[in-house]
């Protein structure tokens, strides 16, 4: 998935994340995807949605970011990417090159959810939170209401992807 900051300066940024007040969270590495060729080890972090785990791949640099999960013709269900980024902005996320729906899920620096929107493929319109948000989970459409999660809520993120300073909101 591709995304456009709406700020001038920033050329890439993404965020990500997703919800609730508990959280089992571990961190691995699998295979980025199925395929003829071999292809390098891609981090994944658990996170708890409701109470369904969620295995996320990271998307903490700008090339990851970029790329977010455009191409791939399907994803299970309970999977998804999380995008850290460096600092709180206004970020817009859009769908070129993006072949499956999503729930896009910001969250600002103590991981509570202020915004999420149900995105359809190949939608090049431009969106984004209603305030800054350091992260973003992307689940595959209809995920976060069939697990609960709703504005307000809190994610339990692993604690290396918090600011300093950053306080947590769990419900």
């Amino acid at each position: 998935m591709m995304m456009r900051r709406r700020m001038a300066a920033a050329a890439m940024g993404a965020l990500a994340m997703s919800v609730v007040a508990a959280c089992g969270q571990s961190e691995a590495a699998a295979p980025a995807a199925t395929g003829p060729a071999t292809l390098p080890q891609v981090p994944l972090v658990t996170v708890k949605l409701g109470d369904t785990n969620f295995s996320l791949e990271i998307a903490d640099t700008p090339e990851k970011q970029e790329k977010g999960l455009m191409f791939r013709p399907s994803m299970p269900a309970t999977a998804g990417m999380l995008f850290v980024f460096d600092k709180p902005d206004t970020v817009s996320f859009w769908m070129k090159n993006t072949e499956i729906p999503l729930d896009i899920i910001f969250l600002d620096a103590s991981g509570k959810v202020i915004a999420i929107q149900r995105r359809e493929p190949h939608d090049e319109t431009g969106m984004g939170p209603p305030s800054p948000a350091l992260f973003v989970i992307e689940v595959n459409a209809g995920r976060a209401a069939a697990v609960g999660l709703k504005v307000g809520d809190t994610v339990a993120l692993p604690e290396k992807y918090l600011k300093p300073g950053a306080q947590r909101n769990d419900k």
